[in-house]
C-alpha cells in the first residue's frame, strides 16, 4: 500500500471542511487516510494538529451553513475578559436562527436564538456575533459580577 499523497499546505496545518477538501481535489479515499481524523460531520483534522480555537471555529462555522460562533467562544476570540473557570476550555458555542434545526455535534454547545442581521459580523473569516450581542448572550450564562466585568 502506498503512503497517501501530501496534503496541500493550507489543509495540512489546520482543521478543514469536506468542501475545502473537494476544492483542493482530494478524493474520498484520501480523506480516509491515516494522517487525517474526523472532527464530526464534514470536518477533518490533520494528524498532529494541536488544538487552536480560531482554526477550529473557522472550520466549524464553514461546515455549518446559517450558523455563527457565539457565547463564550465568541468572547474568547474577540478578546473579551472571561472568568478564570473558562480559560482553557475546548468547548465551542455555535448559534443558529430559530428557523433552522438545532446544532448537534460532539464538543459543541448549540444555541437556537432570535438574531438580527446587525448582530453578526465576519471576523478573521469567521461568522461571529458582535461584541454587543456576545455580551447579551453571556448574560444568560455568567454570574452578574462576571457579566459586569466583561462589559467593562
Amino acid at each position: 500500500m502506498h503512503p497517501p499523497a501530501a496534503l496541500p499546505a493550507h489543509l495540512a496545518s489546520a482543521p478543514f471542511t469536506v468542501y475545502e477538501a473537494r476544492a483542493a481535489t482530494l478524493g474520498s479515499a484520501r480523506l480516509r487516510a491515516a494522517d487525517l481524523s474526523t472532527a464530526g460531520q464534514l470536518l477533518y483534522l490533520p494528524t498532529g494538529w494541536e488544538f487552536e480555537l480560531r482554526g477550529l471555529a473557522r472550520a466549524l462555522s464553514a461546515a455549518t451553513p446559517g450558523a455563527w460562533i457565539s457565547h463564550l467562544t465568541a468572547a474568547t476570540l474577540l478578546g473579551l475578559w472571561l472568568p478564570s473557570w473558562y480559560r482553557g476550555c475546548r468547548e465551542l458555542h455555535l448559534s443558529k436562527p430559530n428557523a433552522l434545526p438545532p446544532v448537534r455535534r460532539d464538543g459543541v454547545v448549540g444555541h437556537t436564538v432570535l438574531m438580527f442581521d446587525d448582530e453578526l459580523m465576519v471576523w478573521d473569516g469567521i461568522l461571529i456575533s458582535t461584541p454587543a450581542r456576545t455580551w447579551l448572550d453571556l448574560a444568560r450564562i455568567l454570574p452578574l459580577e462576571d457579566l459586569v466585568a466583561v462589559g467593562d
